[in-house]
């Protein structure tokens, strides 16, 4: 498995996700809320074989790298912490690393370095830190 960074306007971008952003299973997958990106976003794609395995797009802003609106297949243990052990080595040294989480994404998190910071109803706002537990 490989981990590619694209900026958000890369046209590559659109190959490697536009048909799983546009997948109804997909859409369901994220509780019906549609994917963005902007010049704002850098977007962290798993593939393997030419097989797009999940995506997280994390949004650069005001000192905060924010990772909202994934997706990982088949919630591979395996993809989650290919992705977020990226994100973290990428940014975690220049950017206060967030991410909403679904409820049931929050061990996935959890083993990668991410605390729990704030609980909602069917979501959970969350942190990086340093020393996180690898995938099990």
């Amino acid at each position: 498995m490989d981990i590619i960074k694209l900026e958000g306007e890369d046209r590559r971008l659109y190959y490697l996700v536009a048909h799983l952003v546009m997948n109804e299973e997909v859409l369901s997958y994220n509780l019906n809320y549609p994917y963005k990106t902007s010049s704002e976003y850098l977007w962290f794609i798993a593939v393997d074989e030419g097989n797009t395995l999940g995506f997280m797009p994390v949004k650069l802003e005001e000192g905060k790298a924010k990772i909202n609106n994934y997706y990982v297949a088949d919630d591979d243990c395996m993809v989650f912490s290919a992705l977020l052990g990226e994100i973290t080595v990428t940014l975690l040294t220049d950017y206060e690393l967030e991410a909403v989480t679904q409820l049931r994404h929050i061990p996935d998190f959890e083993k990668n370095g991410f605390s729990v910071t704030l609980y909602w109803k069917r979501y959970a706002k969350m942190e990086a830190f340093r020393n996180g537990k690898e995938c099990i």
